[in-house]
């Protein structure tokens, strides 16, 4: 789980690796939300109490199936 360097100076990515979780609708853990947040990923609900991440939209997603991960992608 780590930034990845953007392919363009405006876009931010994060992988998450999936562990078995929905990759059309992977919950966040609260580390990756905070790692996200400090990567520069944007979010419309960050509340860290009640453990919901929602990221704001626009954004994509590509799924690297033989790895098992999820990379966001925002710009």
């Amino acid at each position: 789980m780590a930034a990845l360097p953007a392919a363009e100076s405006d876009q931010v990515r994060y992988t998450i690796h999936l562990n078995g979780r929905d990759p059309a609708w992977p919950q966040l853990t609260l580390e990756e939300a905070v790692e996200a947040l400090a990567a520069g990923i944007r979010f419309s609900i960050f509340d860290e109490r009640k453990g919901e991440f929602n990221i704001s939209i626009p954004y994509s997603t590509l799924q690297h199936i033989d790895r098992d991960t999820l990379t966001i992608m925002q710009e």
